[in-house]
């Protein structure tokens, strides 16, 4: 039994984290830590989990999380990871950072897509960025995991399926307001967003950093122009391409990458958003019109776009079965 720890978790990212670990089967989780909420109860911030555990939160101190845990999460806003991770790792820790900080390698591109300077950008050629359905196994003697960002999951996996097939693309994205974190701001205020649907980062969004990298390390040779939408949605993305390609060549590419592969699932339909909430699947749809298909693609931002993939690669790293402590079904309508 591993002992494991979530820093960061009285966010969104990190509450899922702690809900899903406190059920997963081959983990203990010893530590729950945190800022300005430390000393606090978990159930005080997040209700949920009243009455099922009496969980108060630590200080994020790194010696405290290396003499409880094996393994730690962080959940935190970008740029907060570094030298958190840098401490644990320094005392043997493996980490697994949700955040931005060791998704890119070139400490230029960080500067480039998050406007902040890499902080221990020694680490940035170590970290092993896990998507699971493309990345496979952890190599050996790795420690430091980066979790791809919710809206570069989805973008990763659509880019990989066209590529070869076509030479661009143009994708449509819908996310819900969790994707913004727990922080109260003007494009989550619920009076704002509950009845307005808006394009926002149009051609500029942050993930297309990491997507292009990722691309580009696999030889890719597919490009594409991204515009994400915020809609009067919690949780949950969706994608929209159309590539001008039969549905015949895509569906045999999808077997050849992700036959088989327990998180995926395809349709030969528009996919529903509500199919997939709650869980850490991923479904795709496909639909032809003469030499063009609708793919749509669908996904929670907090589970398969965040916390559950996540869990997802530590149960690869760490030699469980994939799918252990995450939730396959939705629970919709």
């Amino acid at each position: 039994m591993i002992r494991v720890g979530v820093v960061g978790a009285s966010g969104f990212m990190g509450g899922e984290l702690v809900r899903l670990l406190l059920g997963h089967p081959y983990v203990q989780l010893t530590s729950v830590a945190g800022g300005s909420s430390a000393g606090k109860t978990l159930a005080s911030i997040r209700p949920g989990f009243l009455g099922v555990r009496d969980l108060v939160i630590d200080s994020a101190d790194p010696e405290l999380l290396a003499g409880k845990c094996d393994l730690v999460f962080l959940a935190l806003p970008h740029g907060e990871s570094a030298v958190l991770a840098a401490q644990l790792l320094n005392r043997g820790v493996k980490v697994i950072d949700l955040g931005s900080d060791f998704r890119l390698k070139n400490p230029a591109d960080v500067e480039k897509y998050y406007g902040r300077p890499a902080v221990h950008a020694e680490l940035l050629d170590e970290a092993f960025y896990s998507l699971p359905e493309l990345t496979g196994a952890v190599p050996e003697g790795t420690r430091l995991l980066a979790s791809p960002g919710c809206f570069a999951t989805g973008l990763n996996l659509v880019l990989a399926l066209c590529d070869g097939l076509v030479e661009s693309v143009d994708l449509f994205g819908i996310t819900g307001s969790t994707g913004s974190g727990i922080t109260p701001s003007a494009g989550v205020h619920h009076s704002l967003r509950s009845t307005n649907f808006v394009a926002y980062k149009a051609l500029n969004h942050q993930h297309e950093g990491e997507v292009r990298q990722f691309l580009s390390g696999r030889g890719a040779g597919i490009d594409f122009r991204f515009v994400p939408h915020s809609a009067p949605l919690t949780r949950g993305i969706h994608l929209t391409t159309i590539a001008r390609t039969p549905a015949s060549a895509l569906k045999a590419r999808w077997e050849t990458l992700y036959g088989g592969k327990p998180m995926m699932i395809r349709y030969d339909a528009p996919v529903a958003l509500g199919s997939v909430v709650g869980t850490n699947l991923v479904a795709m749809g496909m639909v032809e019109q003469g030499d063009s298909t609708a793919i749509t693609c669908a996904f929670d931002n907090l589970l398969k776009g965040g916390s559950g993939q996540a869990i997802q690669s530590m149960n690869l790293w760490l030699g469980f079965p994939e799918t252990a402590g995450l939730p396959m079904i939705a629970a919709w309508p």
